[in-house]
């Protein structure tokens, strides 16, 4: 079993037609025995982009409540999720300033840290964003980018 931290960016690719959406769903399908663990941020972030998405109008609203759903049903069966602890915070608030990260991705990251050290493990860090998977590779992470992936 591959164990996967997926942050938002590259875990929104599962129910989004981007590239990298045919990747993530083939990692992230339950029947292929990989573990995803996210963080307890992801939905928040996730249900933010399409919200986004909606007021664009690059996505209807029918359609978002459908992805939402779809979304939720997965993070209750297939996704382990990490609870926004204080340590976390700490984490994170010490990874802002050794990288350029936004809050959210430093807490992102600060998740994946702690995953790793609960499980003891290797983990693959999935993310489409340049600074993070950066941040994540200084954190002795392996990393993978789902827009490297057609």
């Amino acid at each position: 079993m591959t164990i996967y931290f997926a942050d938002t960016s590259a875990l929104a690719k599962c129910y989004l037609h981007e590239i990298g959406s045919h990747w993530m769903r083939s990692i992230t399908h339950p029947d292929n025995g990989n573990a995803v663990v996210i963080s307890e941020l992801t939905p928040i972030e996730y249900f933010a982009l399409l919200a986004r998405r909606v007021r664009d109008k690059s996505l209807t609203e029918i359609n978002a409540r459908i992805l939402e759903q779809a979304f939720l049903q997965n993070y209750q069966q297939h996704y382990a999720s990490i609870e926004l602890r204080n340590t976390i915070l700490a984490e994170a608030r010490q990874l802002v300033t050794r990288y350029p990260l936004r809050p959210p991705d430093a807490i992102q990251l600060a998740c994946a840290i702690d995953t790793r050290a609960i499980i003891n493990s290797p983990i693959i860090f999935l993310c489409s964003d340049v600074d993070l998977l950066s941040a994540a590779r200084a954190e002795g992470f392996i990393v993978d980018d789902p827009n490297l992936h057609s």
